[in-house]
């Protein structure tokens, strides 16, 4: 049986000859079976006993570190790859900041450091020892800590390692395994260098969370409405148990399973209410944004706070996701570098795409008309006292630029839009007139059911804390929605499944074999594995040297490549050689297209 993570889901088998607001629907109907899946009655899922009690243990364990007096001995550590680990720092930054600590109490690591926090790094994900000593180096001078390591797979060998070395060190280490397969789906392929397989690594863990030595938190969520894209569902779900973990560590009065399931159930209600809400606006953004890219056209997202934070993960995850350039999404925040507050702080020297200031959108944009091609897209999304809103009220720096550009043909040149994530009865506000496309987006939380009713256990601060991570789902869910759709109406996506994915790492070593034996109708593993290295050493036999290299092997000489993927679905079902199916792919724009017409895909 395939892990959840990596089925394909009925809701979007078509989804690539899907409408923009028919895309919407099915992300809407993908994303409640975060809270409410069907058919699952045997497996855990967010609300079943088993998953709120180790929320709640891990969260009493979390307490007992924040607010004991230990001069800086103690330490909450989140890890995890990709997605997962961009959504680690998001919570460290957060709760530091949530809780105003002299000496900082969250932490993180990410697989490939910091720069993975804004290009994709993934190769560093399959390398187990690397993650061991980045958790050592993030622990110095630190005796009791909480890791939470996230692969929503189970599958990182990264984590794994961590999480082995928390195991060897039961009295300094309570280990959490956060992902959302059962245990039993976890990979089980050899880790190189080792002689452990991640499900053997999460068997020992849930060994331990018998006694509450450790703990499981692995909720069933179904496949993802692009296929193993984790940075959807999966991105959603960690950041809302986290967040709810984190709340209820910090609660003003005692709390159990009830509590933990109220804050739940505020999720719930904000993902119904958000499409019901935006639907429209996330289809006409989607439908503007595949406009842009077929036109060589940009998608840049500014906000502040952690709808800027979520802006540049968005466009983080878009070229290894979509085989995307580093320039066709780009995220910035107001504040630049000391606002978005990373472990190694300004890494701009790296190159333009590690520039994330709103100020350096501000530059971009002042370049010039001439530097700002047609048919490019700016989202902000806001809420009422964020200071990218005053940016643009007062004509700052960035209101300026954009209104310089935008001038009075922003209709031919420029598209920029402001999403106001609003409260029910708040007042919008006075916008410039040079912003071509506003969405309100209002979320009608009956009085019963805000943060300061239903979760009265929480201070105010944390009643507030919780309001602000709901209105942050919401950002995320437009950016999904935006990014996502308009990359399956360019016809990056085949059926549902992302066939124009980078080989970068492991996982997608394994995944792109499986996507070529699916689409390579009677042809074994063993042979889209072939088709796969065929494609990657640009050869039309893979001698035994080539084949029993080791997958890093692989991987390094794949990362580079564009529509790796692609040409071996080709070359496996005409049975061409490799520049044959080069030259059959290169008459094609659009990648779903080349494969209905070059191969027998139905």
């Amino acid at each position: 049986m395939l892990p959840y993570t990596e089925a394909a889901n009925p809701i979007t088998a078509d989804i690539d000859i899907s409408n923009p607001k028919e895309i919407v629907k099915k992300l809407e109907e993908c994303d409640k079976e975060m809270f409410s899946p069907k058919g699952l009655d045997k497996e855990k899922t967010l609300f079943s006993e088993d998953i709120l009690r180790a929320m709640v243990k891990v969260a009493e364990v979390a307490k007992k570190l924040i607010f004991q007096s230990d001069s800086g001995k103690s330490l909450i550590i989140m890890s995890g790859c990709g997605t997962s680990g961009r959504i680690a720092f998001m919570m460290a930054r957060t709760f530091n900041r949530f809780l105003k600590l002299t000496e900082k109490k969250f932490a993180y690591t990410i697989a490939g450091g910091d720069q993975a926090l804004f290009t994709s790094q993934e190769a560093p994900e399959d390398d187990r020892e690397t993650g061991k000593n980045d958790l050592i180096k993030a622990c110095e001078g630190r005796s009791q800590i909480l890791y939470i390591g996230i692969t929503c797979g189970l599958s990182a060998p990264y984590v794994a390692g961590q999480l082995n070395h928390c195991m060897e060190n039961p009295e300094k280490f309570t280990p959490v395994l956060l992902g959302f397969n059962p245990v039993r789906l976890a990979r089980d392929l050899p880790i190189y260098g080792w002689q452990k397989t991640f499900l053997k690594v999460a068997q020992e863990l849930e060994l331990l969370s018998e006694d509450d030595k450790a703990f499981l938190i692995n909720p069933v969520v179904m496949g993802e409405a692009v296929t193993g894209s984790s940075r959807m569902k999966g991105g959603s779900m960690t950041k809302i148990i986290l967040e709810t973990i984190f709340l209820l560590s910090t609660a003003a009065s005692d709390f159990s399973i009830s509590e933990c399931k109220k804050i739940l159930k505020l999720y719930e209600e904000t993902c119904k209410l958000f499409y019901e809400s935006a639907s429209n606006a996330v289809s006409s953004w989607m439908s503007w944004t595949a406009h842009s890219f077929n036109a060589d056209g940009h998608l840049y997202y500014v906000g502040s706070n952690g709808a800027g934070v979520l802006g540049i993960i968005d466009a983080t995850e878009c070229p290894p996701t979509y085989g995307a350039t580093l320039d066709d999404v780009r995220g910035f925040i107001c504040g630049g570098y000391p606002e978005y507050e990373n472990n190694e702080g300004d890494l701009g020297q790296l190159g333009e795409n590690y520039r994330i200031n709103s100020d350096d959108l501000a530059e971009l944009l002042g370049r010039g008309p001439d530097a700002v091609k047609h048919d490019t897209l700016i989202i902000v999304a806001v809420g009422l006292t964020d200071p990218v809103l005053k940016e643009l009220q007062e004509n700052k720096k960035l209101g300026s630029s954009i209104k310089n550009v935008a001038g009075k043909d922003v209709a031919e040149k420029m598209k920029v839009g402001v999403v106001l994530l609003l409260e029910k009865d708040a007042q919008l506000p006075e916008l410039p007139s040079f912003l071509s496309e506003i969405f309100v987006i209002r979320l009608p939380i009956s009085d019963e059911v805000t943060p300061n009713t239903a979760c009265s256990f929480l201070t105010s601060t944390g009643a507030e804390r919780l309001k602000k991570s709901l209105f942050e789902c919401c950002a995320k869910w437009f950016y999904n929605g935006t990014s996502t759709g308009a990359h399956v109406r360019k016809g990056k996506v085949y059926k549902n499944f992302m066939v124009d994915l980078k080989v970068s790492n492991q996982k997608l070593f394994h995944r792109s074999i499986g996507i070529i034996k699916r689409f390579s109708p009677g042809i074994s593993e063993d042979e889209a594995r072939n088709f796969l290295l065929r494609s990657i050493y640009e050869v039309d036999d893979v001698d035994m040297t080539l084949s029993s290299s080791s997958i890093l092997t692989h991987i390094m000489a794949a990362a580079p490549k564009d529509k790796v993927v692609p040409t071996a679905i080709v070359m496996a079902n005409r049975k061409c050689s490799f520049q044959e199916s080069q030259r059959a792919l290169s008459q094609f724009r659009i990648i779903r297209d080349a494969l209905q017409k070059l191969t027998q895909i139905k």
